[in-house]
C-alpha cells in the first residue's frame, strides 16, 4: 500500500553534521529536537579493520549511535575511523 504521507518537506529543516574520529561506537548528540532523516559516510578510504559505518538513531530522535565495522561487517572496527555525519529534522 502507497504511502499517503508527501516526502516533500514544506519547511526548510534543521541541519547538523561533523567530523569525528572514533573506534568502534559513538553517541552523537544532534542538537537537534527531532531528526528526521540522517546520512552517515567513512570520510576515509576503507581498510580491513575499518571497512564500514552505520547509523542508528535513538528512540527519542535526537541522538546518533555512529557505528564502524571490519570488513566482515559485524565485528566493531579496532582503528580509528573518520566519519561524516549529517542530520535533518527540526
Amino acid at each position: 500500500m502507497p504511502s499517503t504521507m508527501d516526502p516533500k518537506s514544506t519547511h526548510i529543516p534543521a541541519m547538523a553534521g561533523d567530523l569525528e574520529t572514533f573506534t568502534g561506537s559513538l553517541v552523537i548528540d544532534t542538537g537537534l529536537r527531532e531528526v528526521q532523516s540522517f546520512q552517515v559516510t567513512l570520510a576515509q578510504a576503507p581498510v580491513a579493520n575499518a571497512a564500514s559505518v552505520a547509523g542508528v538513531l535513538s528512540d527519542d530522535k535526537r541522538t546518533l549511535t555512529l557505528l564502524a565495522v571490519k570488513a566482515d561487517g559485524v565485528t566493531a572496527a579496532s582503528v580509528s575511523s573518520l566519519v561524516a555525519w549529517l542530520a535533518l529534522g527540526k
